[in-house]
């Protein structure tokens, strides 16, 4: 077990004091992206994060941009820890400029952003995240130097084993320097109300390779770096087979993916189980070398007609969506309510991710523009109708909140019962076919993974 007393040896470091405007604004924060813009959010093994005043860096997979560093800073709720990001999100505004800085953000130099000419500026960085990491403050950054955008697992960038030994290296090699590896992980990167979590592994102690430092610092960046970045893989869902990868989502998506979780063991509605169950049938499906050929006939089938896998399982009555259409219509009208303010927070984000050809930005800018749009939204709301219905303004302001969750769900009802219509339309043959076609090559595939 790693004991963390040998991290301060340079003195006592005091316990950072944090003012009660900073937590007012993490508290709202987190009300809004955990309680509004996700359903549940899950953090694992925190007790793996080391005690206040241990220099340690946090290093994690990024998939999901701005939704990866709020993840990993929710749960450190007592505790104020500092971010390195691209730096063009510097230049957005001076306003955002200022506000970064106060959040300790500092900003990363990339060739393929900023171009060769803006990389000696990251030396700021590296002096600024040694200086923090001496301090005791925990320094959050992901070292694929950019995000992916599927679940799997880049290269990683050596910088930030540059800035762990290059503290270590200040200190004179007296002070103990960790990595703590982490990893997000999402239900749907795209969908309002889904689920998230985040995941610590055990903190990677750097002292062990300081006299190897010494005389090889490549060599032992390499050896370290190899040791988080297989936590990190261990950890997270990295499908590795590119060709193949929409085949192997389907699946772990559909009702096979289901089906296995159970024979797991394992509960399929519970992200975090549910995640241990997609690693373990990833994996398998891997090492069998599994033929997808039907499982994308199937996919592509489903694609065209406008339908789910899930359809075939549990097929939808007529009853059912007749009954899922009053309800629609019979709670229009709150629905037409509810498009304020969340119909700005759907559209401006798809406005910039299209504007930059990203489709992964889109849960970032949604966040934004949801923590930001609110309190805009309430003080509007109150303005503009006041003057007409009084305090009934206050009413509806405050309402809002549970009105963005509702129009969330309102409109996934209303996608659900579309897809049960196309259902319907597709007739009973073709969704015969289907069924026919998928249960052969569920079946097939569990034989081939002998399950």
């Amino acid at each position: 077990m790693i004991k963390f007393a040998t991290s301060i040896r340079l003195g006592v470091v005091k316990k950072e004091t944090v003012s009660p405007a900073y937590n007012g604004l993490k508290a709202y924060m987190q009300f809004v992206v955990n309680k509004l813009y996700y359903r549940r959010y899950f953090s694992l093994d925190r007790k793996n994060i080391p005690p206040e005043g241990t220099s340690f860096l946090i290093v994690s997979n990024h998939q999901n941009c701005l939704n990866d560093a709020f993840g990993i800073f929710f749960a450190f709720p007592d505790r104020r820890i500092r971010f390195i990001a691209r730096a063009d999100v510097f230049s957005i505004h001076p306003l955002v400029t200022r506000l970064l800085h106060r959040a300790g953000v500092m900003p990363a130099y990339r060739m393929q952003y900023q171009g060769e000419e803006a990389l000696p500026k990251n030396e700021q960085t590296f002096q600024e995240t040694e200086e923090n990491l001496l301090s005791g403050h925990p320094v959050l950054l992901f070292p694929e130097a950019g995000h992916q955008p599927r679940r799997w697992l880049g290269t990683f960038a050596f910088g930030y084993t540059r800035m762990a030994f290059a503290a270590a290296e200040q200190s004179g090699f007296r002070k103990e320097v960790f990595i703590l590896p982490a990893c997000n992980h999402y239900s749907d990167y795209f969908a309002f109300r889904s689920d998230m979590l985040v995941r610590f592994g055990k903190p990677v102690s750097i002292q062990p390779y300081y006299e190897l430092y010494k005389t090889k610092p490549r060599t032992a960046q390499r050896e370290v770096n190899k040791l988080v970045r297989e936590q990190i893989r261990e950890m997270m869902l990295d499908i590795r087979d590119l060709e193949h990868y929409d085949d192997i989502d389907f699946l772990r998506q559909s009702s096979f993916g289901v089906r296995f979780s159970r024979s797991a063991g394992l509960d399929s509605r519970s992200l975090p189980q549910k995640l241990e169950a997609d690693k373990e049938l990833v994996s398998l499906l891997e090492q069998k070398k599994v033929s997808y050929g039907t499982v994308r006939e199937l996919r592509e089938k489903l694609e065209n007609l406008g339908l789910e896998e899930g359809q075939l399982e549990n097929p939808p009555s007529l009853l059912r969506t007749a009954m899922e259409a009053l309800l629609l219509l019979s709670t229009l009208p709150l629905a037409i309510v509810g498009l304020w303010p969340y119909l700005f927070v759907r559209l401006i984000p798809k406005h910039f991710t299209r504007k930059l050809q990203d489709p992964m930005l889109y849960g970032s800018y949604a966040m934004v523009v949801l923590i930001l749009g609110l309190p805009m939204a309430f003080l509007l709301t109150v303005a503009l109708e006041w003057p007409f219905v009084g305090a009934w303004a206050l009413l509806h302001a405050c309402l809002l909140p549970l009105l963005f969750v509702f129009e969330v769900y309102w409109l996934s009802l209303g996608r659900r019962t579309l897809r049960d219509f196309r259902f319907h339309h597709a007739g009973r043959r073709t969704v015969r076919d289907l069924k026919e076609q998928r249960n052969l090559t569920f079946e097939r595939i569990r034989k081939e993974l002998d399950i």
